[in-house]
């Protein structure tokens, strides 16, 4: 797969590149197995083999760091369409999607939990970067709902991401189950498709 670059590293010449791809790889690698909050920065910076100062040439704070990883995990999942194959009806689309997002939840939670703290940055670098996470991931349902006219597939869109968001944050604060996020997801494409329904049948 072509990697899809942030607009931040597109200029970078190939030996940065190469150096500040490893210390994503790195930071990746430590939030597999600790949450954000317990990792250090320096941390960081030892697992990629580079001085504390090189690592901030390239990543203001821990929260552009961790931001610039977040998005690079996510790009298979926007980018990658070949487990939602075009045969499929649009609602059959859109549950393999959300069914593959809960399964990424389930190998790799300490990554939903990260983008769900840095939504609310105020660092501007922060901000774009999961704006643009955002784009990245809504994209393929936007696609979707290509029925849809331009604004109500971009607002459904939203109302997707935000349920699906909105399941993750109960599923890390325990108050939720595997079994009753699948359920309310389940219900909420089910809504989807009476819209669809309607839309196919000629009905405003």
């Amino acid at each position: 797969m072509v990697r899809q670059l942030t607009r931040e590293a597109m200029d970078l010449p190939a030996y940065q590149m190469e150096r500040r791809q490893r210390i994503l790889d790195a930071a990746k690698n430590l939030l597999r197995s600790n949450d954000y909050e317990s990792i250090q920065i320096r941390d960081v910076a030892s697992e990629a083999n580079v001085a504390l100062g090189t690592l901030y040439r390239y990543f203001s704070s821990k929260e552009h760091l961790y931001a610039t990883v977040v998005y690079d995990w996510s790009v298979p999942f926007g980018a990658a369409d070949e487990a939602v194959p075009d045969s499929l009806g649009t609602i059959e689309r859109v549950t393999r999607r959300l069914q593959q997002a809960l399964s990424a939840f389930q190998r790799r939670p300490n990554f939903y939990q990260t983008i769900l703290m840095l939504r609310t940055s105020s660092d501007p670098n922060v901000r774009d970067l999961m704006q643009q996470l955002v784009l990245l991931l809504e994209e393929p349902f936007r696609a979707d709902f290509s029925t849809l006219s331009r604004d109500e597939a971009a607002d459904i869109t939203a109302m997707v991401w935000a349920v699906l968001m909105d399941m993750v944050g109960r599923l890390l604060a325990g108050v939720q189950t595997l079994e009753d996020a699948n359920r309310v997801l389940a219900r909420f494409v089910e809504m989807i498709g009476l819209r669809l329904d309607q839309v196919e049948a000629g009905r405003p």
